[in-house]
Formats: structure tokens, C-alpha cells, sequence
């Protein structure tokens, strides 16, 4: 039973992260902790470990069409790797239901806001990004790459879209070049949290390889797939899961 349930989450994980560019957190996290009782920490460290394998494949893909740009966005490299620690060595030291609560309420707030935009018909990211950035832009953007690196490694997010954002709003990128580089980036922030929870031994190793190889395989497919739908279509659905995995998580934490 529980390996055929490590399928479906590959599959709906993989489908996730091609369809939206997300972090396997959404799914492995909950999935993990609800259905198979593993500890909150150590479904962290899965999800993590399963985001570097998806991940990885997908910026793959947007290299070989040119769409990965690190000339700028190589400063988001040093906060995907430092966040990460400094995450892991907060998460053992806060309780393990206020990480659950922070995250279920994290979960509801992203979909909130991705529904609102599918309804409003507004698109996630707007506007010119030509611009080159200012030094108080870029000293900005390290301090959201600090943080967004330290979501990581206390929830297990790699911070895909978060990177997405901060590098079109923060060091004006556009927006395909701006999805490649948070994929790329998101992969080597998930590989930092996912090394440091490997040396506390919290990775669910039959996990990462039956929802890993999966999802990478799934997500590459879907992600080619992708451009044909509307954007707002691709924000709902986001915002759907999001929100109602934050409402089923809140009952266990609270």
C-alpha cells in the first residue's frame, strides 16, 4: 500500500512542479506526515531531496533553450546554500507543531493569492524587467535570497516561486529567463537543505527514489505541455491545491 501511494505522490508531485514551477513540498510534506506518519523533519528532508532530482531535469530542459541566465542571478547561488543551514539549525530548535502551523498557514496565504489572481485575470508577474538593477535593489535581493533560503531548509520549500519573483522584481529579469534561473537556483538550494538533513539522517531514502524518479520524469513531460494553457487556468489550480492542503494540515497542527 504504501509504495503504490509513493507513486501517486510522484505522479501528482511531478505534475505539480511541471505545471507550476513548485516545490515538491506541497505534496511530499503532507502526504508523508498525514498518510504515512513519517516525522515532520524527515518528510522536510524527502521533500528537499526530491526537489533536487525534479528540479534538476527541468532546468535542464530550459538550458538547452537558452533560458538560464546566472550572469546576475549567480548571487541567489551563495543564499541557496547558506539559507538552508541557517533554516535546518532554527527547525531543531522550534517545536515541531509550530513548523507545521507556520507551514499550513503559509500553504493557505500562497493559494490565496494565486486564486485572487486567477479570478482578477491578473498575471503572477507583470510589467518591464529591461532595466538594469540598483546596489540597493541587488543588496535587497540578498537579503529575500537569505530569507527565502531559510523557508527551505525550515519547511522543505525550495523556493521556486519566490526565486521567480525576486529575480523579475528584484534584479529585472524577464520572465522566461526568470523561470529557467529560479529552477536552476531552486535545485541547488534544495540540494543544500537536503545534504543537511541527509547528515541528521531525516531523508526517507525509498521515498526520494519511487516519488523522485517519477516526478522528474512526469514533470518534464507536463512542463512541455504547459505553454498551451491559459495563465490563469495554471494560477488557479495552483491556488486550489495550495489552500486546501493548508486547511487539511491546519486540524493537525492546531
Amino acid at each position: 500500500m504504501s509504495t503504490v501511494l509513493l507513486v501517486v505522490i510522484g505522479l501528482i508531485t511531478g505534475a505539480l512542479t511541471g505545471f507550476g514551477g513548485g516545490s515538491a513540498v506541497v505534496i511530499v510534506v503532507p502526504a508523508l506526515t498525514q498518510f504515512l506518519h513519517i516525522p515532520f523533519r524527515m518528510a522536510v528532508g524527502t521533500s528537499l531531496t526530491v526537489d533536487v532530482l525534479t528540479s534538476a531535469l527541468v532546468s535542464f530542459g530550459y538550458a538547452k533553450s537558452g533560458n538560464i541566465q546566472l550572469k546576475r542571478g549567480w548571487i541567489f547561488l551563495i543564499t541557496a546554500i547558506l539559507g538552508p543551514q541557517i533554516g535546518i539549525w532554527l527547525s531543531h530548535r522550534m517545536p515541531t507543531q509550530w513548523l507545521g502551523l507556520f507551514f499550513a498557514v503559509t500553504m493557505i496565504l500562497f493559494g490565496t493569492n494565486f486564486i485572487y489572481h486567477a479570478v482578477r485575470n491578473i498575471p503572477m508577474v507583470s510589467g518591464s524587467a529591461s532595466h538594469d538593477p540598483t546596489w540597493k535593489s541587488t543588496a535587497g535581493v540578498v537579503l529575500l535570497g537569505l530569507i527565502i533560503g531559510i523557508i527551505t531548509g525550515l519547511l522543505g520549500a525550495s523556493g521556486g516561486v519566490m526565486y521567480l519573483l525576486a529575480l523579475v522584481y528584484g534584479l529585472r529579469y524577464t520572465i522566461r529567463p526568470a523561470v529557467g534561473t529560479s529552477v536552476i537556483i531552486m535545485a541547488i538550494s534544495a540540494l543544500s537543505g537536503a545534504v543537511g538533513y541527509s547528515l541528521h539522517h531525516e531523508v526517507y531514502w525509498t521515498a526520494v527514489l519511487i516519488v523522485g524518479l517519477i516526478s522528474m520524469v512526469v514533470g518534464y513531460l507536463v512542463a512541455r505541455m504547459v505553454p498551451r494553457l491559459p495563465e490563469r487556468i495554471q494560477a488557479g489550480g495552483i491556488g486550489t491545491l495550495l489552500f486546501v492542503i493548508g486547511l487539511t494540515m491546519l486540524p493537525q497542527v492546531v
